[in-house]
Protein backbone atom coordinates (compact mmCIF):
# COMPACT_ATOMS: atom_id res chain seq x y z
CA UNK A 1 0.00 0.00 0.00
CA UNK A 2 1.08 3.74 -0.34
CA UNK A 3 -0.44 6.36 1.09
CA UNK A 4 0.16 10.41 -0.34
CA UNK A 5 1.92 13.14 1.13
CA UNK A 6 2.01 16.74 -0.11
CA UNK A 7 1.99 15.18 -3.82
CA UNK A 8 4.65 12.75 -2.98
CA UNK A 9 4.01 8.84 -2.35
CA UNK A 10 5.42 7.20 0.75
CA UNK A 11 5.80 3.21 0.94
CA UNK A 12 4.50 1.69 3.58
CA UNK A 13 7.55 0.27 4.51
CA UNK A 14 8.40 3.63 5.77
CA UNK A 15 5.02 4.26 7.55
CA UNK A 16 2.86 2.31 10.01
CA UNK A 17 -0.99 2.64 10.06
CA UNK A 18 -1.46 2.91 13.78
CA UNK A 19 -5.46 3.29 13.82
CA UNK A 20 -8.69 4.41 11.27
CA UNK A 21 -11.22 6.20 13.02
CA UNK A 22 -14.99 6.32 12.37
CA UNK A 23 -14.95 10.05 11.89
CA UNK A 24 -13.22 12.64 9.95
CA UNK A 25 -14.92 10.93 6.35
CA UNK A 26 -15.04 12.30 2.98
CA UNK A 27 -14.74 11.96 -0.56
CA UNK A 28 -13.50 13.77 -3.24
CA UNK A 29 -16.39 13.44 -5.71
CA UNK A 30 -17.35 14.86 -9.24
CA UNK A 31 -20.71 16.70 -9.26
CA UNK A 32 -22.72 17.96 -12.12
CA UNK A 33 -26.11 19.70 -12.99
CA UNK A 34 -29.25 17.97 -12.21
CA UNK A 35 -30.58 18.92 -15.18
CA UNK A 36 -28.22 17.11 -17.02
CA UNK A 37 -29.95 13.99 -17.34
CA UNK A 38 -28.23 11.52 -20.34
CA UNK A 39 -24.92 12.27 -17.68
CA UNK A 40 -24.74 9.23 -15.24
CA UNK A 41 -20.74 8.04 -15.64
CA UNK A 42 -17.52 9.94 -16.33
CA UNK A 43 -17.63 8.03 -19.60
CA UNK A 44 -21.09 10.24 -20.43
CA UNK A 45 -19.26 13.14 -19.24
CA UNK A 46 -16.06 12.80 -21.95
CA UNK A 47 -19.02 12.38 -24.42
CA UNK A 48 -20.56 15.86 -23.46
CA UNK A 49 -16.83 17.22 -23.05
CA UNK A 50 -16.22 16.96 -27.20
CA UNK A 51 -20.15 18.11 -27.73
CA UNK A 52 -18.78 21.85 -25.71
CA UNK A 53 -15.88 21.71 -27.75
CA UNK A 54 -17.64 20.66 -31.33
CA UNK A 55 -21.36 22.29 -31.10
CA UNK A 56 -19.68 25.18 -28.55
CA UNK A 57 -16.15 25.69 -29.16
CA UNK A 58 -15.72 25.80 -25.78
CA UNK A 59 -13.92 23.23 -23.00
CA UNK A 60 -16.04 22.04 -20.35
CA UNK A 61 -15.05 24.26 -17.13
CA UNK A 62 -14.08 22.07 -13.87
CA UNK A 63 -14.44 24.10 -10.77
CA UNK A 64 -11.94 22.62 -7.86
CA UNK A 65 -9.89 22.85 -5.02
CA UNK A 66 -7.64 19.98 -6.18
CA UNK A 67 -6.61 20.62 -9.30
CA UNK A 68 -3.78 18.12 -9.73
CA UNK A 69 -6.37 15.11 -8.31
CA UNK A 70 -8.87 16.20 -10.69
CA UNK A 71 -6.89 16.59 -13.71
CA UNK A 72 -5.18 12.70 -12.64
CA UNK A 73 -9.22 11.49 -12.28
CA UNK A 74 -10.42 12.77 -15.46
CA UNK A 75 -7.56 12.17 -17.71
CA UNK A 76 -7.43 8.40 -15.82
CA UNK A 77 -10.92 7.92 -17.68
CA UNK A 78 -10.36 9.49 -20.91
CA UNK A 79 -11.99 12.74 -20.25
CA UNK A 80 -9.44 15.18 -21.84
CA UNK A 81 -11.68 18.22 -23.17
CA UNK A 82 -11.96 20.36 -20.28
CA UNK A 83 -10.64 23.22 -18.15
CA UNK A 84 -9.35 23.67 -14.64
CA UNK A 85 -11.26 26.44 -12.87
CA UNK A 86 -9.72 27.47 -9.35
CA UNK A 87 -12.19 27.68 -6.83
CA UNK A 88 -11.42 30.06 -3.68
CA UNK A 89 -14.91 28.56 -1.65
CA UNK A 90 -18.36 27.75 -2.54
CA UNK A 91 -17.13 25.55 -5.15
CA UNK A 92 -20.85 24.19 -5.48
CA UNK A 93 -22.12 27.33 -6.48
CA UNK A 94 -20.19 27.88 -9.43
CA UNK A 95 -22.85 25.88 -12.00
CA UNK A 96 -25.25 28.45 -10.89
CA UNK A 97 -23.38 31.00 -11.48
CA UNK A 98 -21.79 30.38 -14.50
CA UNK A 99 -18.45 30.20 -13.87
CA UNK A 100 -18.13 26.38 -13.83
CA UNK A 101 -20.13 23.58 -15.73
CA UNK A 102 -19.31 20.50 -13.18
CA UNK A 103 -17.18 21.00 -9.95
CA UNK A 104 -15.04 18.59 -8.05
CA UNK A 105 -15.46 18.74 -4.71
CA UNK A 106 -14.93 17.26 -0.79
CA UNK A 107 -18.39 15.51 0.37
CA UNK A 108 -19.38 13.66 3.69
CA UNK A 109 -22.81 12.98 3.45
CA UNK A 110 -23.76 14.57 -0.29
CA UNK A 111 -26.14 17.17 1.22
CA UNK A 112 -24.66 20.45 0.40
CA UNK A 113 -24.31 18.89 -3.23
CA UNK A 114 -27.57 18.11 -3.29
CA UNK A 115 -29.02 21.39 -1.75
CA UNK A 116 -27.25 23.13 -4.76
CA UNK A 117 -29.17 21.22 -7.35
CA UNK A 118 -26.50 19.02 -8.45
CA UNK A 119 -25.86 15.41 -8.31
CA UNK A 120 -22.72 12.98 -7.66
CA UNK A 121 -21.73 10.98 -10.58
CA UNK A 122 -22.26 7.01 -10.00
CA UNK A 123 -18.52 6.76 -10.86
CA UNK A 124 -17.04 9.76 -9.54
CA UNK A 125 -15.61 9.01 -6.46
CA UNK A 126 -11.78 10.14 -6.71
CA UNK A 127 -10.49 9.08 -3.76
CA UNK A 128 -11.78 8.73 -0.02
CA UNK A 129 -10.37 9.62 3.29
CA UNK A 130 -10.84 9.47 6.77
CA UNK A 131 -9.20 10.43 10.26
CA UNK A 132 -6.40 8.20 10.94
CA UNK A 133 -2.95 7.87 13.03
CA UNK A 134 0.33 7.07 11.19
CA UNK A 135 3.57 7.04 12.69
CA UNK A 136 6.86 6.36 11.24
CA UNK A 137 8.32 2.91 11.42
CA UNK A 138 11.77 4.08 12.25
CA UNK A 139 10.95 6.34 15.40
CA UNK A 140 7.58 4.10 16.22
CA UNK A 141 10.10 2.74 19.11
CA UNK A 142 10.86 6.04 20.85
CA UNK A 143 9.57 5.95 24.56
CA UNK A 144 7.29 9.15 23.97
CA UNK A 145 5.92 8.87 20.86
CA UNK A 146 4.34 5.43 22.01
CA UNK A 147 2.92 6.91 24.90
CA UNK A 148 1.35 9.67 22.97
CA UNK A 149 -0.08 6.84 20.46
CA UNK A 150 -1.38 4.48 23.03
CA UNK A 151 -3.09 7.57 24.70
CA UNK A 152 -4.98 8.19 21.26
CA UNK A 153 -5.68 4.75 20.66
CA UNK A 154 -7.40 4.15 23.07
Amino acid sequence: MIYLKKEKLISKKKINLVKKYEFGKATLVVAIPDPWIDVQTVADLEEIAFEFRDKKKKKLRVATKYPNLTKEFLFSKGVTQFQLVESLGATEAYPFTGSANLITDISSTGETIKSNNLRILKDGEILKSQACIFTSRKNFKKKGLKALVKLLTK
